[in-house]
């Protein structure tokens, strides 16, 4: 499980994953830090697969960042 302020390999896998998103979301550095940008994009893909926008990586948010959904019909938050 990784939430916001975590450091490290998993969370830069979970960087990289989250930028193989393509279209609006921003594409995040791979620096191993979760961060405010790292949260919003996070809970923007937890809504897209209709799970709790909770900012929180586990077993489930895992999942849909190796396997996306192909298009996302809620907006980009600004």
């Amino acid at each position: 499980m990784l939430t916001q302020g975590d450091t490290g390999a998993a969370v830069k896998q979970a960087q990289c994953l989250s930028n193989m998103w393509g279209g609006q979301p921003p594409k995040l550095p791979l620096d191993g830090t979760f961060d405010s940008a790292m949260l919003k994009k996070l809970e923007w893909i937890q809504g897209c697969h209709g799970l709790p926008r909770n900012g929180v990586i586990e077993g489930r948010t895992w999942q849909v960042l190796y396997h996306p959904a192909l298009d996302c019909y809620d907006p980009y938050p600004a």
